[in-house]
C-alpha cells in the first residue's frame, strides 16, 4: 500500500470519518510485524484496538426491568416534577410581596410628590 494513501486513511480514521473498509485496511497494515518507521508509534494503539475487538462478554445478561420498577420510576419522576413546580410557585409568590421597607419608601415617594406639587403651585 502506498504511504500517502495510508496517511489519508489515518487522517480519516482519527477524524472519525473512515469507513469500515478503511479501518480494516489500517488494522491489517498495523498487524504486520514490520511497519514503516514513521508510523511505528501508532502500532501499539492499533494492536490494543485489535485485542479489544477480540474480547467478548461471557457473563449473564441483565434482566429486563419489571413493570413494577417502571411504575415506581414514573411515580418518582412525577413527585419530583410536582415538587419543582411547587417550589417555583412559592419563590414567585415570595418575590411579589414587598417587604416593609419598600412599602414605607413608596409611601414616602407619594408624600414627596404631593409636597412638590404644592410647592410648584405657589411659585
Amino acid at each position: 500500500m502506498k504511504f500517502t494513501q495510508l496517511h489519508k486513511y489515518l487522517d480519516l480514521y482519527f477524524e472519525g470519518q473512515a469507513t469500515l473498509e478503511k479501518e480494516a485496511i489500517l488494522m491489517d497494515y498495523f498487524s504486520k510485524p514490520v511497519v514503516d518507521v514513521k508510523l511505528a508509534q501508532l502500532k501499539p494503539y492499533f494492536e490494543a484496538i485489535a485485542s479489544e475487538h477480540k474480547q467478548t462478554y461471557e457473563g449473564p445478561l441483565p434482566d429486563k426491568p419489571s413493570s413494577k420498577t417502571n411504575w415506581l420510576r414514573a411515580v418518582a419522576i412525577a413527585a419530583v416534577a410536582v415538587f419543582g413546580i411547587f417550589m417555583t410557585q412559592l419563590n414567585d409568590i415570595q418575590a411579589i410581596q414587598p417587604n416593609p421597607e419598600e412599602l414605607m419608601f413608596e409611601e414616602f415617594k407619594v408624600h414627596m410628590y404631593f409636597v412638590s406639587q404644592k410647592l410648584n403651585k405657589r411659585h
